[in-house]
């Protein structure tokens, strides 16, 4: 600052200070990159939310004001609208002081001025598309306002492209039935209206944001930038939920239920974003996690289907340096006596047992499952079929060691029964469940996995380092060790160990079930539910 003073003066002192046009001011949204589909330089993003009867779009409100505050969002030009329902009946649930927290001055009220509210937005679908640019509306309600000011826009400028640059987006067949039936076809037929599957299901590819367990909420309403927000709508939710038309089970539990927020993910691209957790490890500020002793990462030791040469060289190699796996068994083998013997030594050793069900079924309609038998094809399971299997399963389990806790390890990685998804369905059964997807994003009931088949020793210890970098969870799905299926060598397993071994001030090594229980001790996951 006093160099430019100086530099002035000096400029002034020999010539006169001379007349020089101001540098332009850059602004820094003029360049903005797309966030998913949304393009900040010229695209307006606008939340409907109905809070008509039911409690969830309080915490909506609160979950898209705590992505609208993140850095990547400050070009997203954002608009609230509330009361946006349709013919429902039930209380309107007015929350001023919430929309002036999460979208400052830019929200409407659809329900105290409808007709300025309408007027308002068709305004800005107006002036968004005379100047190229998109309007993005999740329909967080009903899709009653979003009609009328479309009909209002097209008076005032009927030639505009509204089918390929108005975009509304709805998840839930409720919202839909509720919403006046001309209005719901005027915005089907001339705009571009994206139905996404329902975000009150989970394993659809909409992300679920609902939870029965109260977990987060001490680090939410401690954050100084988001906090305010969810202690409001914490507030409102609790206090109108007993009496609402529709009792929200996740807010009477003492949750979070903010399932609307899915069609603001499709809009931003924010999919992989696929649970409570997810979405709070997205917008609080992070931690890196310390494991035990200090180390940087932590790795279970996973094996599948209880192979002969499992106890006879994969078990042997770990107790020889003192490193414990998690065995995932299933039941249907030969000589059971004899291999219950085997296996009750193996966890009285401190290893896990873990279920991979009675008798390995999977999917034959994949490709290359030709080998599947018709009675262990999933795909022909029933829900209830599996889960009593998986139940039997853990009483045999437990019968061996002992134990009533444990994961469980998708059977070739499937992770459907009869057409849908089933991981929602093992919370109740399991600590958490492997999958076998290297680069998955962290879930307890989806945890990533490199699954190896003839690997070198080199490649798993890269695995390893990852691991160490990202400060991260992992493991790694082995079957057979120096024979049996999808094989590693005995050289490169014990190379592997070795190189565990010698790292373990930096990797902790345990059973899966113990990781997860570690992290639920620290707060560092809970339960979700599904």
């Amino acid at each position: 600052m006093l160099r430019a003073i100086f530099a002035m003066a000096l400029l002034c002192g020999l010539g006169g200070c001379l007349s020089r046009p101001a540098p332009p001011v850059l602004d820094p949204c003029a360049t903005a990159k797309p966030i998913g589909h949304f393009n900040p330089q010229t695209d307006v993003f606008i939340g409907h939310f109905d809070t008509k009867p039911d409690v969830d779009d309080l915490h909506t409100i609160a979950a898209v004001g705590s992505l609208l505050k993140q850095k990547q969002f400050a070009c997203v030009d954002a608009i609230g609208v509330a009361g946006a329902y349709g013919t429902q009946g039930g209380a309107f649930i007015p929350s001023p002081d919430l929309f002036d927290l999460a979208f400052g001055e830019a929200w409407l009220d659809g329900h105290a001025d409808r007709a300025g509210t309408i007027e308002q937005q068709a305004q800005t679908l107006v002036e968004t598309l005379t100047s190229g640019g998109h309007v993005w509306i999740m329909i967080a309600g009903q899709a009653d306002i979003a009609a009328d000011a479309l009909m209002r826009a097209k008076e005032l400028a009927p030639d505009l492209p509204y089918a390929s640059n108005l975009h509304l987006v709805q998840h839930s067949d409720w919202n839909e039935s509720v919403t006046t039936p001309g209005k719901l076809a005027l915005v089907q037929a001339e705009t571009d209206y994206r139905k996404i599957p329902d975000g009150n299901a989970r394993g659809n590819g909409t992300p679920g944001y609902t939870t029965q367990s109260d977990t987060y909420w001490p680090h939410v309403l401690q954050d100084k930038t988001i906090g305010p927000m969810w202690l409001e709508a914490k507030r409102l939710a609790d206090a109108n939920n007993p009496t609402a038309a529709y009792v929200n089970p996740f807010v009477e539990a003492g949750g979070f239920d903010f399932s609307d927020t899915a069609e603001m993910a499709h809009v931003f691209g924010l999919e992989t974003l696929d649970s409570v957790r997810d979405f709070f490890d997205f917008v609080l500020p992070q931690t890196d996690m310390v494991w035990p002793n200090g180390a940087r990462a932590a790795i279970a030791l996973t094996y599948d289907d209880a192979l002969d040469s499992q106890l006879e060289a994969a078990v042997p190699h770990l107790d020889a340096l003192g490193l414990k796996g998690t065995f995932y068994v299933s039941l249907g083998f030969d000589e059971r006596d004899e291999k219950v013997r085997a296996w009750r030594e193996v966890a009285s050793a401190g290893h896990e047992l873990g279920n991979h069900t009675l008798v390995h079924p999977c999917r034959a309609s994949l490709p290359g499952r030709e080998w599947v038998a018709p009675n262990r094809d999933l795909d022909q399971y029933s829900r209830e079929q599996l889960l009593s299997e998986l139940r039997e399963a853990n009483e045999l389990l437990e019968e061996i060691d002992g134990k009533p806790k444990r994961t469980f390890a998708y059977t070739c990685g499937d992770t459907m029964v009869g057409g849908e998804s089933f991981i929602a369905d093992l919370q109740p059964l399991f600590l958490g469940a492997r999958s076998v997807e290297r680069n998955a994003r962290f879930d307890p009931f989806f945890v990533p996995s490199f699954a190896v088949d003839q690997t070198l020793a080199s490649e798993m210890a890269a695995y390893v380092d990852e691991l160490i970098e990202a400060r991260a969870i992992g493991s790694i799905t082995f079957h057979g060790v120096g024979g049996d299926h999808l094989w590693v060598s005995e050289t490169d397993h014990k190379a592997l160990l070795s190189y565990l071994k010698a790292r373990e001030r930096q990797i902790w090594v345990a059973p899966l079930a113990e990781i997860l229980e570690w992290m639920m001790e620290k707060g560092s996951y809970a339960p979700i539910a599904r």
